[in-house]
């Protein structure tokens, strides 16, 4: 699957205006959401519907375009976990338990 929102979509959900400043940021959002996501679903991106990165897409990069510029400690510090997008994504990542060995090894 991919990520088929467009830059004009998500001007839209985020209710940006058409200026050359709030083109520019959501073309910067995209981008950078699309890397997050793309990074945190790993190899399970490619069997998660398209609805579903999109929307987490979409989730995060708001989340990022409302926040404050300046930190309030780790308030707003998880933005994947606080805008929602890893909820929308958790039924398509792979989870692991890792290295299991037997007792006695």
């Amino acid at each position: 699957m991919a990520v088929t929102l467009t830059v004009d979509a998500l001007k839209t959900a985020l209710r940006l205006e058409d200026t050359t400043e709030e083109t520019a940021e959501a073309t910067r959002l995209l981008a950078y959401c699309t890397e997050a996501v793309t990074r945190y679903l790993g190899a399970a991106f490619a069997d998660a519907p398209d609805v579903a990165v999109n929307e987490a897409v979409r989730r995060l990069a708001g989340y990022l375009f409302d926040m404050p510029n300046a930190g309030r400690g780790a308030a707003f510090a998880d933005a994947l976990r606080n805008s929602g997008t890893l909820q929308v994504l958790a039924p398509y990542r792979t989870h692991r338990a890792g290295v299991v060995s037997s007792v006695g090894e």
